[in-house]
This record gives structure tokens, C-alpha cells and sequence, in this order.
């Protein structure tokens, strides 16, 4: 079963083929629209969208689409964050010499820089947001006694993944890293949570400050883990040179 891209009412069909290479869009019969147009589109387009954080794009590729490679997507996600995080991970607040700092940066970066750890570390972050949204969003389901016709688990944990690679961006602030890379992330992160919010409220059919509500938690959750990451200092003590 699909859904119109336009209103999110569930459609039968999105198009009927009357030969290889003709095929006729139908319309969707409650708001009289093209259930989705994005099946003529390049995938270019509909990725253009996305990045445009329209609605119709998100409905199309979580439900219309046959797009399955979600874990993929998860993983380089995972791994692009973990190495943002270690790239900004740096030897700071420590009583030091600069002349010393080069003989004992190998040792302090594999204590408190290990990227292994970092991946460890991001990992539990996305997965407890992931784990404390989906809880909240329940609760609020049985709160309210009443679920949308599509909902399901499966679709929300892979509408996070699709809507938190607006972190993929990261990747640019490591180049840019001598520009602001602070402000730069703080923009990253706005973009992020704009895209979290269109993808809940596809899912769970909530404007933007239900899909806040969903989603305030795991924010405060991952924000938290991710703080702890960031704090990381490294105190080097009675450091003497023989």
C-alpha cells in the first residue's frame, strides 16, 4: 500500500502500466493530485528535495519508493560522526609546554582521542536517541489511544536515519575547520533537527511542534552524550623530561 505524496492519504496504486513504455500517474482520490510525481523524476530530484526538507520527498522515499539500503545509510552516518568528532579532538586545558606537547601528544591522543572509543561512543549516542524517541512517541500513542494507519517502528527508526544525515555536512566542516568550524556546526545541527522534524511528522502525521515533542527527549539525551564527548580534556600531570 502506498500514500499520496501530497496529503499522505493511502493509495492502492501510484500509476497503471498499459505497456513497457507507457505507464499513466493516477491522482489521489482525496485531494485530487498526482499521488506522486517523483516516480517520472530523476532520483537526482527527489534527492535535491530532500535537501529542501519538502515533505512530499520524505513521504515518496520512505513509502514509495523501493529504496532498502537504510542500515548503509545508518552506518555512514555513524562513522561520519565519529570522525568529525575525532578530527576536533584536540589537547587542550593542559599545563604543558609547547615544546613538550608534540613528545606527549601520541600518548594523550590514545587515551582520550582513541577514534575506536569515539565510535563506541557515537554509536550509543544514536542509538539511545533513536531508543528514547521511539519510547516517547509510544507512550504518546497509548497516552492518546489512537496510532496514524501507517505508523510502524520500522518506518520511524528508518525516518531518523534519513533525517539525521543533515550531519553528512560535517564533513565540509572538517575541511573548513579554520573558518568557524563552532558556528558552522551549530548551523549543522539546526539543519539536522529541521529534517528530524519533517521526517517524524511524515511518519507519525504531527505538524512540527508534535514532531518536537517526539522528539525533544532523544535531543536532550544525544545532546547530552554528545557533551560528554566534546568535554573530553586531556590532563597530562608531572610531566618531566629524562
Amino acid at each position: 500500500m502506498y500514500i499520496c505524496i501530497n496529503c499522505g492519504a493511502e493509495c492502492k496504486e501510484l500509476f497503471r502500466r498499459y505497456c513497457p513504455s507507457v505507464l499513466k500517474i493516477l491522482k489521489c482520490e482525496k485531494c485530487g493530485f498526482v499521488a506522486d510525481k517523483y516516480i517520472e523524476y530523476d532520483p537526482v530530484i527527489v534527492f535535491v528535495d530532500l535537501i529542501l526538507i519538502e515533505k512530499s520527498a520524505y513521504r515518496h522515499l520512505l513509502y514509495n519508493s523501493t529504496f532498502n539500503a537504510y542500515w548503509k545509510l545508518g552506518i555512514i552516518l555513524w562513522l561520519t560522526e565519529s570522525f568529525r568528532a575525532w578530527s576536533f579532538c584536540d589537547i587542550t586545558e593542559t599545563d604543558v609546554p609547547a615544546s613538550e606537547v608534540d613528545l606527549v601528544r601520541d600518548d594523550a591522543v590514545q587515551d582520550h582521542c582513541n577514534f575506536y572509543n569515539l565510535l563506541i561512543h557515537t554509536a550509543l549516542a544514536f542509538a539511545a536517541f533513536i531508543c528514547t524517541v521511539i519510547i516517547v512517541t509510544e507512550l504518546k500513542w497509548f497516552i492518546i489511544g489512537k496510532k496514524p494507519y501507517k505508523y510502524s517502528i520500522k518506518d520511524l527508526s528508518r525516518a531518523l536515519i534519513v533525517g539525521g544525515c543533515g550531519k553528512l555536512l560535517g564533513f565540509l566542516g572538517i575541511v573548513w575547520r579554520h573558518i568557524a568550524s563552532g558556528p558552522y556546526y551549530l548551523l549543522i545541527q539546526g539543519y539536522t533537527v529541521l529534517c528530524l522534524l519533517t521526517a517524524y511528522s511524515v511518519v507519525c502525521k504531527s505538524g512540527r511542534g508534535g514532531s518536537l515533542i517526539g522528539l525533544i527527549a532523544g535531543f536532550l539525551l544525544y545532546g547530552y552524550i554528545c557533551t560528554s564527548i566534546s568535554s573530553v580534556h586531556l590532563n597530562i600531570p608531572n610531566i618531566t623530561l629524562t
